[in-house]
């Protein structure tokens, strides 16, 4: 399996939002391609968790700021 993305990777959305950080890399069964699921925290500081597909998101180069 060949993937753009690791496990620890920060990424975005490609519409823009929050930076999420990748806690899950694979395919899944009942859709093709290749998924991520990305953990990040929201306005109010709760913890959110969502599974996107890799074309969705792009990798953040940059450190993001705590």
């Amino acid at each position: 399996m060949t993937t753009r993305y690791e496990i620890g990777d920060v990424v975005r959305l490609k519409s823009g939002g929050a930076s999420m950080t990748v806690n899950q890399v694979g395919p899944v069964a009942f859709a093709e391609g290749i998924w991520l699921i990305c953990q990040w925290f929201d306005a109010i500081g709760e913890l959110r968790q969502e599974m996107f597909h890799e074309d969705m998101v792009v990798r953040l180069e940059e450190p993001v700021a705590a």
